[in-house]
């Protein structure tokens, strides 16, 4: 029997461990006013207010966020900030982070800043999960998550799910964005 070389075997097993995710994270691209300097403006060392919509389990409001907040916590690179749905008088009113469970219409990312209500669907079944980090009504940045068997608001994935929206919404500086071609 012939052997694997080291690295495709960590390949081969890293590429089966993504195999066995219950749950995926898909961002956007920034909007071309989104700067790191602006998330440190908007979140940095105060609250950033959380906005809710629909709830995939069946909780009261105030219990769901509770489940979803923790995870959010420390996610942002470089910026220490509060997510909380009760922002206190340090949060930046321009500024807010927007997740809607199950949107029941078709819904534009870009639209979940906006003040409108948005439709969900009741609790049950998988999960998609749509956010968007806002500036004035403004999506300078959004992501779309899915959970195919959610075993509830405990559930590993499901916390998985959140914090890995709260990392494509506020993506870390990557190298590139500071090399000139050969330069790096």
């Amino acid at each position: 029997m012939r052997m694997l070389p080291p690295l495709a075997a960590l390949l081969l097993g890293a590429s089966t461990l993504a195999a066995c995710s219950n749950e995926r994270v898909v961002a956007s691209e920034p909007a071309p006013a989104y700067t790191r300097s602006e998330v440190a403006y908007a979140a940095g060392n105060r609250d950033l207010r959380v906005v809710l919509h629909g709830d995939p389990f069946g909780l009261p409001p105030e219990r769901f966020a509770e489940k979803v907040l923790p995870q959010m916590q420390n996610r942002v690179m470089g910026v220490k900030t509060n997510f909380t749905t009760t922002p206190n008088d340090t949060a930046r009113r321009d500024y807010k982070v927007v997740l809607a469970f199950n949107v029941t219409e078709n819904t534009l990312n870009s639209e979940l800043c906006t003040n409108g209500p948005i439709r969900t669907s009741p609790p049950g079944g998988a999960i998609v999960v749509q956010g968007a980090f806002c500036r004035s009504g403004a999506a300078l940045i959004s992501a779309t998550g899915w959970l195919d068997r959610p075993q509830g608001p405990d559930d590993p994935d499901f916390r998985s799910l959140i914090s890995d929206m709260t990392f494509s919404l506020f993506p870390s500086p990557r190298a590139d964005l500071f090399c000139n071609g050969s330069d790096c």
